[in-house]
């Protein structure tokens, strides 16, 4: 039987590939691994094999990488894999990959909910003193937001994009995400105002076995006021409302491993100051940081 925290690691993996597939953005079990792929945006992101178990014999190793590499060649995207934060098959899954051609762009850390009452705490005094200030306001999408869809897409993205400096030409590509996830019933998005400036985001995936938080993010003129802290602990408050509603039915994730549901995120090996916020907010690193992996 697979141990605990490997089963967890496991199902934190392909959770997350669960909650990014689209209309056209698949997850497709491949036996000894998971593959996401868009056939519409060719961006490495959504295009990974994940989580893969693959022999440690050295000549079926390569035979598999070669079988894998041919499978990218025909979806003509670059070749990207993801290994476990802990337990590869095999263990030194990510040194052959390196040798074989590959190279580490990125490294995040998977991170596990393990005690929500900061984050109680953190709302319970924001309500105490709500009346005090009423320049902060949330707004949910779908919920609470006004005005034209696109104007609300605007707002999340202005501060997506300030926050992970991301490409302005990547700028309407993350609008169009955010509308496609505003229109799925296990998908939501929440911004913090700060007066009329859309200053905070996160955005909460649910299922049945769990929930996925990404996009936290805060614009830079507007941290270490609180706005991160806020957005992330509604994040969870919401996750934890929407898991016993979550649909029931088989899903990827708990073909990887059944077990309670789970509120996990991930946050680049370098963010350490991202990494304490969400310690402190009740969160645990599980296993060693997880590389993204590009071939060349």
């Amino acid at each position: 039987m697979e141990r605990p925290e490997l089963a967890l690691a496991r199902r934190l993996m392909i959770h997350e590939a669960e909650a990014q597939v689209t209309g056209i953005r698949r997850l497709r079990d491949l036996g000894d691994g998971w593959l996401l792929h868009d056939p519409a945006d060719p961006e490495p992101f959504w295009n990974r094999l994940m989580a893969p178990t693959w022999p440690v014999d050295r000549r079926a190793f390569d035979r598999r990488l070669d079988e894998v590499l041919t499978l990218f060649a025909t979806l003509d995207r670059v070749p990207h894999i993801r290994p476990m934060p802990l337990g590869n098959e095999p263990a030194d899954l990510e040194d052959r990959l390196l040798a074989n051609g590959f190279e580490r762009i990125s490294e995040d850390l998977r991170m596990v909910l393990r005690d929500p009452e900061p984050c109680r705490t953190i709302l319970a005094r924001r309500d105490a003193v709500a009346h005090l200030d009423g320049r902060i306001r949330v707004v949910r999408l779908p919920g609470t937001a006004s005005g034209p869809p696109r104007l609300w897409a605007a707002d999340a993205s202005l501060v997506l994009a300030q926050a992970f400096e991301v490409d302005p030409y990547r700028r309407a590509a993350l609008e169009t995400d955010l509308l496609a996830c505003a229109v799925r019933p296990e998908c939501s998005i929440l911004l913090v105002y700060d007066g009329e400036e859309p200053v905070a985001t996160a955005r909460r995936t649910t299922t049945r076995d769990g929930s996925y938080l990404s996009s936290i993010g805060t614009r830079p003129g507007w941290r270490a006021r609180g706005h991160g802290s806020l957005a992330t602990a509604l994040a969870v408050a919401d996750a934890i409302g929407a898991a016993s509603a979550a649909a029931p039915g088989g899903t990827p994730a708990a073909a990887a491993g059944r077990g309670v549901p789970f509120v996990h995120l991930a946050v680049d090996v370098r963010n350490h100051i991202a990494r304490r916020l969400y310690e402190r907010l009740g969160f645990e690193v599980i296993g060693e940081g997880v590389p993204d992996l590009l071939g060349r």
